[in-house]
């Protein structure tokens, strides 16, 4: 179960801040008594090196970063190595993408209230298991929590031990604008959505009792709210669709543009152009595909128990009053949103849209040729 697997996905990536730092700037660490992740003091060396670092990041790096990306956009394609202008929009995005991460957990106090929420989340999906002891979890939940659970474990082997390759590569290459490197840091997200759709299928599928249903029901609520002001607060989280269009768009983009006339096929660039495509759709159907599975599950949760208590008139009213749980990764939601949360239609969008904006960037490339 989750407030398990939750656990050791934590410790990971503890351990892998650590490393990719080269244990000199981090800001949480692993208390192997306590056996959990505990924020470092405001006072250590570690953590006040963290803060110079976000602070290197964002007044020195970001700007040579964007500079480098406006000479490539000035100069002919035949004076910018492929690799040169790989290694900076590369570079580049990552580090628009790291940098609200940096600015979070720069500060003590943030530190502090990303790891109670993270725990909290890990604690209610115990206290469930608590409340419903006699449930025997059958092969479909086990499925369901099994395919997120891999999901997580792909982004999470990503981010803590190939992106450091690649990293390493843009920053140490000579192609590269600037020398350093990019941290990553922890995301509460995974732990909401496993947690979100797991006892939401639960729920749905077990017979369990109303005043049961309603408690973990509300608990769910609480915990999507968590979720949420954590992803409003490191802002990156919130600009998952933009980010993953533009990847997913510059990915395909010159993935295709090797095949056509004039062009040879490179490995360099399949591979590369290949997995990240695959990654940032990944992490799209996780903050999608995933949520609105689960909102569909919790409306179906609320319509399961109207149907079965439509003669109690208390029971009728408690659960015509709530609403169905979803957890809305976006800075800004629609009416429709807020009550029917997120639904399928959002991933179809961001197919549509990497589909279109790769084919508009192909047919400008051959006009322009």
């Amino acid at each position: 179960m989750w407030h398990i697997e939750g656990l050791l996905h934590l410790r990971a990536c503890v351990e892998s801040i650590q490393r990719n730092s080269l244990r000199c700037a981090y800001f949480v660490e692993w208390d192997n008594k306590l056996e959990k992740a505990v924020p470092l003091k405001s006072s250590t060396r570690q953590y006040r090196a963290f803060q110079s670092f976000a602070v290197f990041c964002t007044l020195i790096i970001q700007p040579i970063f964007f500079l480098r990306c406006y000479q490539i956009a000035k100069w002919s394609s035949d004076m910018v190595p492929p690799l040169s202008y790989y290694s900076a929009v590369t570079g580049t995005i990552l580090l628009v993408m790291v940098l609200p991460y940096l600015w979070f957990f720069a500060k003590d106090a943030n530190v502090l209230k990303f790891i109670t929420f993270l725990y909290q989340i890990i604690k209610l999906d115990k206290q469930f298991h608590d409340l419903l002891p006699i449930i025997v979890i059958t092969k479909k939940p086990r499925n369901h929590l099994g395919n997120l659970t891999n999901l997580g474990n792909l982004l999470t082997l990503t981010i803590n031990y190939t992106s450091p390759a690649i990293i390493t590569l843009i920053s140490f290459s000579e192609n590269a604008p600037v020398y350093g490197f990019i941290i990553y840091a922890l995301s509460v997200a995974i732990s909401g959505v496993v947690v979100f759709r797991f006892w939401n299928n639960i729920l749905l599928k077990k017979d369990v009792s109303f005043q049961k249903t309603i408690q973990i029901y509300k608990q769910l609520k609480l915990m999507t709210i968590l979720v949420q002001e954590i992803g409003h607060n490191l802002v990156s989280m919130c600009l998952h669709h933009a980010y993953c269009v533009i990847i997913s768009t510059m990915a395909m983009y010159h993935f295709i543009l090797q095949f056509t006339k004039g062009n040879q096929v490179s490995v360099l660039v399949t591979l590369p152009t290949v997995l990240t495509f695959l990654l940032a759709t990944g992490f799209e159907m996780l903050a999608i595909c995933e949520i609105a599975k689960a909102t569909t599950a919790s409306k179906e949760i609320l319509r399961k128990l109207l149907t079965n208590h439509e003669n109690d008139k208390y029971r009728r009213r408690v659960v015509r009053s709530l609403l169905p749980n979803s957890i809305s990764l976006e800075f800004v939601d629609s009416v429709d949103t807020i009550r029917n949360g997120i639904g399928m239609v959002y991933f179809l969008r961001y197919a549509d849209r990497v589909q279109s904006y790769t084919s508009t960037w192909l047919l400008a490339t051959k006009h322009n040729q």
